[in-house]
């Protein structure tokens, strides 16, 4: 969204006040669909339902590899019956451990009972003259992120940004910077490098550049009635797919150059356009462990603490989310703009 409304091509058309009041409808529209699609899911799956923590699914592996050596023993003498059958009471008696320590839902609401107060005397709030001082300092860039585009203030978003962070670091007195930037997620930051060099590299081969010219080749064969729809249908689902697949960031800023050449060669208006991309890119972002930032961060912060999420894993939830919201964003798009022309000016 940055790269958007800080892009050359879009700057002086689209502001961060128009941008925020029309994403934030069909945000709102798309948060309420993939609640209610966890709602479903998980109303259909709660009776069923059993909580296992990593000690559960390590005894669950150690059972499997005890049984699958039991199956493998070759019976011959006494002695190697009875090897098999110690073998197999073995992984019998870890899958029994396993399970008595296996939580239903009423165990973990019981549970949940008991550790919420003691989580709320570990994690309260230890200073609150840096909670303050936080806050306002936070209130003031997102204002700032309202009206930066005026003459006045001139300046720009990423410029509001850097000057919120040094602003916390000087207000909230903090010395100690070593312990500061060792909370940094390196591995993280570092992994995004890499992904974003791939990224260029697929834009420099021409990969990117050909998808978008098929895009603006196939929008302008189509009807001038239909035209629009087609293109902000053609863009927000390309988007989102290649989304899923490679980071957004480096996507977006690669494609909003063929966006401001389908303006260009078709005379369609450009804020449906770009709210199609904004739209695909940040919803299809949900639906693989590499689509977003935000993911990688996620699941780096539960392997921290324990919790492995493997990438098919992230993905057998994140793909049905995907496609419901992308579904709810595209029919606001197409009211908006080919029912209502919101934007179409």
């Amino acid at each position: 969204n940055v790269l958007i409304i800080n892009s050359p091509l879009l700057n002086s058309k689209i502001t961060f006040g128009k941008f925020t009041g029309h994403m934030m409808v069909g945000s709102i529209l798309c948060s309420v669909a993939a609640y209610i699609y966890f709602w479903l899911m998980l109303k259909r799956t709660a009776k069923s339902l059993i909580v296992q923590d990593n000690d559960v699914q390590e005894l669950l592996r150690e059972a499997k590899l005890w049984q699958r050596i039991a199956d493998r023993s070759y019976i011959g003498t006494t002695d190697e019956v009875a090897v098999k059958e110690m073998l197999a009471g073995k992984a019998a008696q870890v899958t029994r451990l396993a399970e008595e320590r296996v939580m239903t839902p009423q165990e973990v609401t019981k549970t949940y009972n008991v550790n919420l107060p003691k989580l709320r005397a570990q994690y309260g709030i230890r200073d609150k003259g840096k909670l303050v001082k936080t806050a306002t300092v936070l209130i003031v860039c997102i204002l700032l992120f309202f009206v930066y585009s005026l003459p006045i203030i001139h300046t720009t978003p990423v410029e509001v940004a850097m000057a919120g962070a040094i602003a916390l670091i000087i207000v909230i007195d903090h010395h100690d910077m070593e312990g500061l930037l060792h909370k940094v997620e390196w591995t993280t930051l570092m992994f995004f490098a890499g992904l974003f060099i791939l990224v260029e590299c697929l834009e420099k081969l021409g990969l990117i550049g050909t998808l978008g010219e098929f895009a603006a080749t196939t929008i302008k064969s189509i009807s001038p009635d239909y035209q629009l729809a087609a293109a902000i249908s053609i863009i927000l689902w390309m988007a989102a797919i290649i989304s899923a697949f490679i980071d957004n960031i480096p996507f977006t800023a690669a494609i909003i150059p063929v966006i401001s050449q389908i303006v260009t060669e078709t005379g369609l208006p450009l804020e449906p356009l770009v709210y199609a991309l904004a739209f695909g890119a940040c919803l299809g972002g949900n639906g693989t462990l590499i689509g977003a930032s935000a993911n990688i961060v996620a699941v780096g912060i539960a392997e921290e603490k324990g919790y492995k999420i493997s990438f098919f894993d992230f993905m057998k939830l994140g793909l049905p989310v995907m496609f419901v919201t992308v579904t709810v964003a595209h029919i606001y798009l197409l009211v908006c703009h080919c029912w209502f022309g919101w934007g179409n000016g």
